[in-house]
């Protein structure tokens, strides 16, 4: 993740270094920011994500700069320079609407303002992938309180809306972190929770999320037969009913089916009522389409509450979370994808993949990457004295641990400590 915050402060530092020239110029060299900026961002890491944070980052440095006060200068050329590399068509779009708007209105402000207001509608009919919505529902929602008109100055002030959506933004990067260390490490014990395996043997479980999907789970579900691997996927509901021969391959091609939820909706803040729906028809479609009910449950995102608890206790689930992610849902490189696993794998690790979703959406992501990723992923780890199991089989051997321990205990005193 350090590269992504890497790709951000030095995007923060393009868009503060200030622009001198006040004539037509000054507009170019800061579209070219903005272009550049998220050029050079692909060129380092080529993903979805790594295109938001330079955003952000160029976008920041341009209204609040590290090295002159802020005075009050526009965004809009370096928002049109980020616009024209995700689309040069949307771009060639705004700039045609923004000079005819500018010769109706003959106000430069309210031109820009009545050009940004195109930007979200365009922006999901135009992109497919998340980050570049996001990225392009920041940039609207900047242009708009930069250019806030005169009526709405008065009862409102942009700097103000301005400064809240900055805190926003911060105190969303926290709760991120934050949520961050709820999903890998938790609070106090949680033995109904399953992390990880057991650390005694080098076995690990391939996992992935958010399918199934049409095009990358077959791809990946070639690899584990060839590999004569065995993994768990846990499944969206949604996806199940739209590709049921994916996940009827699944099931019986060996592998485990766990249910990610009907329609990958976090479930917090879920109602109760909404929680039943998410975790009672998921199971319906599933049992439906495969015949098989299933019995591990993974929440969107790794966040449950703790009536979503309580109902996956009582309905006799296992709620699976993990211990080490490849970061695919980030669109990185095979090459990258690859490290995040062998470099920090351990015995009993439950491994974090995707085989569809996006940072939003649960379809539409590209996970190329992650097919191209797990032949190699498979052989380095086998090199190293891995053996893969579902978690069924993970589940099983912890469970025949613990017998081994506390038969131990009775005959023997407690195990010993080496």
């Amino acid at each position: 993740m350090y590269k992504f915050i890497i790709i951000a402060v030095i995007a923060y530092v393009i868009g503060s270094i200030p622009t001198f020239i006040n004539d037509y110029r000054k507009h170019g060299i800061e579209l070219a920011k903005g272009f550049l900026t998220l050029m050079a961002a692909g060129m380092y890491l080529n993903s979805g994500l790594s295109y938001l944070m330079a955003s952000v980052g160029v976008l920041a440095g341009q209204s609040r700069s590290m090295f002159l006060k802020f005075s009050g200068h526009t965004t809009e050329a370096v928002s049109l320079g980020i616009i024209l590399y995700m689309s040069p068509a949307f771009g060639i779009v705004l700039i045609m609407t923004f000079i005819a708007a500018n010769r109706f209105l003959k106000d430069y402000g309210q031109a820009v303002f009545a050009t940004s207001l195109i930007i979200p509608f365009a922006a999901f009919r135009i992109f497919t992938s998340d980050s570049f919505v996001i990225i392009s529902l920041i940039i609207f929602a900047g242009i708009v309180i930069q250019f806030w008109p005169l009526f709405l100055e008065k009862r409102l002030r942009s700097k103000v809306l301005y400064d809240a959506l900055i805190g926003l933004g911060v105190l969303s990067f926290i709760i991120i972190f934050f949520f961050n260390k709820y999903v890998y490490k938790g609070f106090g014990m949680q033995k109904d929770i399953i992390r990880h395996g057991p650390h005694h043997f080098k076995y690990v479980a391939l996992t992935f999320d958010d399918g199934p999907d049409p095009i990358y789970t077959p791809e990946i579900l070639d690899i584990l037969n060839e590999k004569n691997v065995k993994a768990t996927f846990f499944l969206i509901g949604k996806n199940v009913e739209d590709y049921p021969e994916v996940a009827r391959r699944i099931v019986n091609e060996g592998h485990a089916a766990g249910s990610h939820t009907y329609s990958h909706r976090s479930l917090i803040p879920l109602t109760a009522k909404g929680t039943d729906y998410e975790i009672k028809k998921a199971e319906a479609a599933i049992e439906k389409v495969t015949g098989v009910r299933p019995t591990l449950f993974r929440p969107p995102r790794g966040v449950y509450s703790s009536y979503a608890r309580r109902l996956l206790k009582n309905q006799r689930y296992t709620l699976v979370l993990w211990d080490l992610s490849a970061i695919d849902w980030a669109e990185l490189a095979p090459k990258e994808i690859v490290s995040n696993v062998v470099n920090k794998v351990k015995p009993g690790s439950i491994i974090l993949m995707h085989d569809s979703g996006d940072l939003i959406k649960y379809r539409g992501g590209n996970r190329y990457s992650t097919v191209k990723a797990l032949s190699e992923i498979i052989d380095k780890l086998r090199a190293q004295g891995y053996e893969f199991v579902t978690i069924d089989q993970m589940i099983f051997l912890s469970e025949l641990m613990e017998t081994e321990e506390y038969s131990h205990e009775d005959y023997l005193g407690p195990i010993p400590a080496y």
